[in-house]
């Protein structure tokens, strides 16, 4: 692969909000996604092509990760792995590791990982439009179920919409129906697998 096309699956990750990184077989990044750049501060950042992690037991088990990467054979099949970066005042980013073996002729194969990173920090950000076009949602429902993926409580819901806690009960029924659902944990479950 040339770096265009590593810059083209890049884009296509930032474009459906997946922070990625593409690295090559010898640990050296290629292409990091705008989402993925977002989340490096001084706990996790790129420098010099090399990914560096400051917790100690973070950073060992993605070079442990890397050197599977490094060391991998070339046969076709497709490995994923994941890490998790602790940080100190924050929730860990996940990172997921995908990488193929492609077969080939000489000894040094051209292979490389794509790196996904999840971060718990981040909170779900589901487009009201979609909820709408998806479920048939109105658009205050629509709001109200964003606000409870968002982690916010039904009476925190209730004061920001500025509606009574009674309404806001009603429209969450309503939401219950049209999203063939019973509870409010499986609404959210449902609606965070949207993007």
């Amino acid at each position: 692969m040339n770096p265009e096309e590593y810059s083209s699956i890049i884009s296509v990750l930032d474009v459906i909000n997946c922070p990625a990184i593409w690295m090559d077989r010898n640990g050296s990044v290629l292409a990091v996604s705008a989402k993925a750049s977002k989340l490096f501060d001084g706990e996790l950042f790129v420098r010099g092509r090399r990914l560096y992690v400051t917790d100690y037991q973070s950073r060992m088990k993605l070079e442990e990760l890397l050197n599977r990467v490094r060391l991998a054979s070339c046969s076709q099949e497709i490995f994923a792995s994941q890490v998790v970066i602790h940080r100190s005042d924050r929730r860990p980013i996940i990172i997921e590791a995908v990488w193929q073996e492609w077969p080939c002729k000489s000894s040094t194969c051209d292979i490389g990982a794509l790196l996904l990173l999840t971060d718990l920090n981040e909170m779900p950000v589901i487009s009201q439009i979609s909820l709408i076009e998806i479920f048939g949602l109105t658009r205050v429902q629509a709001h109200l179920a964003r606000l409870l993926v968002m982690g916010k409580s039904l009476k925190e819901i209730a004061r920001e919409m500025n509606i009574s806690a009674g309404t806001a009960r009603n429209h969450l029924k309503a939401v219950f129906v049209r999203t063939a659902t019973k509870r409010q944990g499986e609404l959210i479950s449902l609606l965070s697998r949207l993007r």
